[in-house]
């Protein structure tokens, strides 16, 4: 039962927590940073740039490649679906009303994208 009890309370964070993330996600998002963590390179060069809206729909461009579709918060992690491509997940670090920070893996390699609201 106790068990039971801890796994209920755990589920529940999680929920919250996404629930604050579905609200604060939304907006105008640019790129802070863009750390390449094998190089420790930053590869920014205030070229991303993300809106999300509140439909759970979003626009991207990163670089001169610009992308729409959909996306969900689910467990902490950040799934976004490109028009006519497969599912992306991140893992989100930072979420708040100014930062969105994530972790993802591009190539095999790990790189943490930190934006802020404009």
């Amino acid at each position: 039962m106790r068990k039971l009890l801890m796994l209920l309370a755990i589920i529940l964070l999680v929920s919250c927590n996404d629930a604050k993330y579905a609200e604060a996600i939304v907006g105008e998002w640019e790129c802070a940073s863009w750390i390449d963590t094998a190089t420790a390179k930053d590869k920014c060069n205030s070229n991303a740039y993300f809106s999300f809206k509140e439909d759970k729909t979003y626009t991207s461009k990163v670089g001169a490649q610009e992308t729409s579709g959909t996306y969900k918060i689910a467990d902490g992690i950040l799934y976004s679906t490109p028009k006519d491509k497969l599912e992306i997940a991140v893992e989100i670090n930072t979420l708040n009303a100014d930062t969105l920070s994530f972790t993802m893996s591009r190539s095999g390699n790990e790189e943490i994208l930190t934006l802020i609201k404009k």
